[in-house]
């Protein structure tokens, strides 16, 4: 039986509603703009607003239509997608854009309380247990949980219920910045510590969890590309990187020379620098699982600043 499998960071995937124009009319108590509300009482109306005080709206109709033509081009069976707002915007979103491609859907909420992204799944085949992370904590961060978003675990099954494998989804600390913090080399020092004990705490729930004879595979944002230090957990468990020669689906229509090496998934120029092209989305597979991989690809965006979202498709052929 072959199965596809990938990764993709939608970007921003939120169900808001864009207040932009319409502020002055809801003040002037209008019932014939759509709107949500929270209420702190029976006279006060609150919009909702991100961690950094910045309203949050929907995605542009065009970039939302852009992802959902390029997840229908991959034509993938299971995709783990992260930044989604809720379940409510990702089944939505299937239904009104991806022409209800997906039986099954499922979106956790997580950790972040900033942008409020979480971690999805669209998947055609049977889903069975699901089990959110978001609650572990390492040992030398007892304060708080580690997963700033989450880490899901999900039963992926064939039409008769038995279990084909196990995909482990995440989303890892970023790497950015906010050029207003007083001392950004100890801000991105704070990150990569984070993200390090992130990606060690996932190799000690699969661990836990599963055996080397068995079949899953951790995908995601990584935020971070493959043998750097703060990823090294990942082969010292004895994952096997996927991606490490991808077939392009597609091309960049730019005038920037373009690596050799199609293993990448984000491109960033920051300023003064050489732009950096890196494979941030990473799919890694079991012992038992790494003899099934028949093909990876990387599907190529159109743009190079960005297509809908700054990252690129990723996803594997597996014959189990």
């Amino acid at each position: 039986m072959a199965l596809t499998v990938g990764t993709f960071n939608l970007n921003n995937l939120f169900d808001r509603w864009n207040f932009a124009g319409a502020v002055e009319v809801l003040a002037q108590g209008s019932s014939t703009v759509p709107a949500t509300y929270t209420f702190d009482d029976e006279h006060r109306r609150r919009l909702q607003l991100d961690g950094r005080g910045k309203l949050l709206v929907s995605k542009p109709a065009a970039d939302t239509d852009r992802i959902a033509q390029r997840l229908l081009e991959a034509d993938v069976d299971v995709w783990v997608v992260q930044e989604i707002e809720n379940v409510d915007v990702l089944r939505e979103f299937n239904r009104e854009h991806l022409n209800g491609a997906y039986r099954h859907v499922m979106v956790i909420d997580g950790n972040d309380a900033t942008r409020f992204i979480d971690i999805g799944i669209l998947s055609r085949r049977p889903i069975g247990g699901v089990t959110s992370y978001q609650r572990v904590f390492h040992p030398d961060l007892p304060s708080r949980p580690v997963f700033s978003r989450d880490l899901v675990e999900v039963e992926i099954l064939d039409d008769r219920g038995r279990k084909l494998l196990t995909v482990f989804g995440t989303h890892l600390k970023s790497k950015f910045v906010d050029f207003t913090v007083p001392d950004p080399a100890a801000a991105a020092a704070e990150s990569d510590l984070l993200r390090t004990r992130q990606a060690e705490t996932i190799t000690r729930i699969i661990a836990s969890r599963m055996s080397t004879r068995q079949r899953y595979l951790l995908c995601g944002d990584m935020n971070d590309v493959p043998g750097s230090p703060t990823l090294a957990a990942f082969e010292q468990a004895g994952l096997v990187d996927a991606l490490r020669t991808p077939k392009e689906v597609g091309a960049v229509k730019t005038k920037v020379e373009l690596p050799t090496d199609p293993a990448w998934t984000s491109t960033f120029k920051a300023s003064g620098q050489p732009r950096s092209f890196d494979l941030i989305d990473q799919i890694w597979l079991s012992p038992a699982l790494a003899p099934k991989l028949t093909a990876a690809w990387i599907g190529r965006r159109r743009k190079l600043a960005r297509d809908g979202t700054d990252h690129d498709p990723a996803w594997i052929s597996l014959d189990i």
